[in-house]
């Protein structure tokens, strides 16, 4: 089942070393016990000098930014959705929804961009106004998309460009001749339409007549003084196996979809907040709404049921409790996890959060006990960051700052590498000038 993609790791609002790096490693730790679920760490604030020369020390790349944890539609939409071209035939588009159960699909331009939807409401109307009581069916298409929607073959060419549209009126060829020149009369014979059986009065009516194109139903075929005589006039033939009435429909349906889809600018950026969306996506005629790039390409879609079921973004606090530093938006999450060295702050979370609070000198401590609890190795590069964590948190090992879980915590890290505890810690002291 598709869900929020991410689940965030962050730390306190302008967070300090200790924060920064528990952040990282819980993440790497999470990752490796929980192969399923992505977690990311994040900052939400202002890094400070010390966590910036470090990290420039050790050529390590900060986590992501985040400044609010409220959804945005990056998180709950559907990536890499099924777009189709202006110019695909509806029959085919049709086809490819029900194989993939989709209500709506975004339609791109030969160059990508987005122009617009075409859906199942899109569907219904073309339906009801194939049955209105018109004598003629008029469409925008061409002769090559017509040979493709019947699946035709054809026996007449002549010397013009099969892809130059037109507006055709289609009918059947089911009366007379005469009356057939009767109808014919009252439209422009040259984008008519005609499907005919094996009725050779109304072939060469319809040929006399000079019609757009005919259409042979059932696999008739033209006997070859007719072939000559639509040669003349100028008019295609194209053999269809199917019937009359189902070669009419999938004329009517194998129009390119711009004929029929709905044009539209309402759009969205995969960046924007989903609070500030909800009523674009709701009051859209088919539910949904395509998500864009800044080129105005379509990168997912994102519909009323994703809205609905995702409402909360998942995430884990590390480094404190307290509304005071948290991130714009957490009373809007679910709070997996609290993991922190100092006093349990405020925060209410309404879920079932696991709360780890330990009175030690750094939360780097604390994760590196998570990282033994569940026999973990960490990363050389994450324990480097753990290691230096509890030593400048604790200022240096000071005793007024440092407790047994720490120091315990520092050696495990140390002795997994092979890093000398006091070399490491001068190495610390002169990037940061102590």
């Amino acid at each position: 089942m598709r869900g929020i993609k991410n689940i965030y790791v962050v730390g306190r609002k302008n967070p300090d070393l200790d924060s920064v790096v528990s952040s990282i490693a819980y993440a790497e730790l999470k990752n490796t016990i929980d192969r399923e679920t992505n977690y990311v760490a994040a900052v939400c604030g202002m890094i400070d000098s010390t966590t910036q020369k470090l990290f420039g020390h050790m050529n390590i790349p900060f986590p992501k930014y985040i400044s609010d944890l409220s959804l945005r539609v990056e998180d709950v939409m559907t990536p890499n959705t099924i777009v189709v071209n202006k110019n695909d035939p509806v029959t085919e588009i049709f086809k490819l929804m029900l194989r993939n159960d989709l209500m709506v699909v975004p339609v791109v331009d030969d160059d990508e961009r987005f122009v617009g939807y075409f859906g199942m409401i899109d569907i219904a109307r073309k339906s009801i106004s194939s049955v209105m009581p018109d004598i003629f069916r008029k469409i925008k298409t061409s002769i090559s998309v017509i040979k493709k929607a019947v699946n035709g073959e054809v026996i007449v060419k002549i010397d013009e460009d099969e892809t130059k549209p037109f507006v055709a009126t289609t009918m059947m060829g089911v009366m007379d001749s005469e009356y057939l020149f009767e109808i014919i009369d009252r439209v422009d014979p040259e984008s008519a339409i005609i499907v005919v059986g094996n009725r050779r009065d109304l072939q060469k009516a319809a040929i006399e007549l000079g019609v757009k194109c005919i259409i042979l139903s059932y696999g008739c075929d033209l006997d070859e003084e007719l072939k000559g005589l639509a040669e003349d006039r100028g008019v295609f033939v194209i053999k269809s196996e199917y019937d009359a009435f189902a070669t009419v429909g999938l004329i009517e349906w194998g129009i390119p979809v711009d004929n029929v889809c709905e044009k539209s600018t309402t759009v969205v950026s995969p960046s924007d907040l989903i609070n500030e969306i909800k009523e674009k996506v709701y009051h859209s005629s088919n539910r949904a709404v395509a998500v864009v790039d800044k080129n105005n390409r379509v990168k997912g879609i994102i519909t009323r049921t994703d809205i609905i079921k995702y409402d909360k973004r998942n995430v884990i606090l590390i480094d404190h409790s307290s509304s005071a530093n948290a991130p714009d938006g957490i009373f809007e999450c679910n709070v997996l996890e609290i993991i922190d060295h100092h006093r349990l702050g405020d925060i209410q979370t309404g879920y079932r959060t696991r709360y780890r609070i330990e009175p030690w000198g750094s939360t780097s401590a604390i994760v590196v006990d998570e990282f033994v609890k569940h026999k973990v190795k960490p990363s050389k590069t994450t324990s480097m960051l753990l290691a230096a964590g509890i030593i400048v948190n604790t200022e240096f090992l000071s005793n007024s700052k440092v407790t047994e879980y720490d120091r315990e915590a520092l050696q495990w890290l140390c002795s997994l590498w092979d890093i000398d505890i006091d070399e490491f810690t001068e190495e610390i002291k002169g990037v940061l000038n102590f």
